[in-house]
């Protein structure tokens, strides 16, 4: 899809979104997602790019909240649902586990790889069903790989996925883990960082 169709696309689903939640995917889904779908994400063919567009997003995650994270899952949009399953990364895991759960129902095929990822650290075992349920879905079966790549995930969170994903599968899914639990770390510093700088300024 070339940036001119794709910003008919924005164009004509944005009048479904408020100001404010215009505003949040501008500045949060926008600039991200098209390097954070895939689910070995983030990817950059340009290694010295990698670095600077890890830190755009780190900070982008500091100043989040839990509601606008739960927004971005629970908005029905695979870019939406790709960087809220992200920044699911940057704020407390008991504010937003029950929002990643949720966003298995009827979640979209592109927003699978990241969802798995983030539910093996966030939800755990409670995702299990709902990952299931995708796999099992037609639309689950594309061309994205993320039906093996999700099977992978039910697996290591001790589920019985349809089918035995392929080992390569599974070894992607835990270079992806650790992409996460990383990423997961970086957030926490740099919302760590925002608040310490906060009190010092009082």
């Amino acid at each position: 899809m070339s940036g001119a169709d794709r910003g008919q696309e924005w164009g004509r689903t944005s009048m479904l979104y408020s100001r404010e939640e215009v505003r949040l995917i501008r500045r949060l889904v926008r600039p991200f997602y098209l390097k954070m779908y895939l689910v070995e994400a983030p990817t950059e063919v340009d290694p010295g790019a990698a670095p600077r567009f890890r830190r755009r997003l780190i900070r982008a995650g500091r100043g989040l909240t839990s509601e606008q994270v739960e927004w971005l899952l629970l908005s029905g949009g695979w870019r939406e649902q790709t960087m809220g399953a992200w920044f699911a990364l940057a704020v407390p895991v008991d504010r937003v586990r029950e929002a990643v759960a949720a966003a298995w129902i009827d979640g979209p095929s592109h927003a699978a790889g990241p969802l798995a990822v983030v539910s093996a650290l966030i939800t755990g075992s409670d995702a299990v069903a709902g990952m299931q349920s995708f796999v099992a879905r037609p639309d689950g079966r594309d061309d994205l790989g993320t039906t093996g790549f999700v099977s992978a995930a039910i697996t290591h969170l001790g589920g019985s996925p349809p089918f035995d994903p392929d080992p390569m599968v599974v070894a992607s899914f835990q270079d992806s883990l650790k992409v996460a639990t990383d990423l997961q770390s970086d957030f926490r510093t740099a919302r760590g960082s925002l608040w310490l700088a906060s009190l010092a300024g009082r």
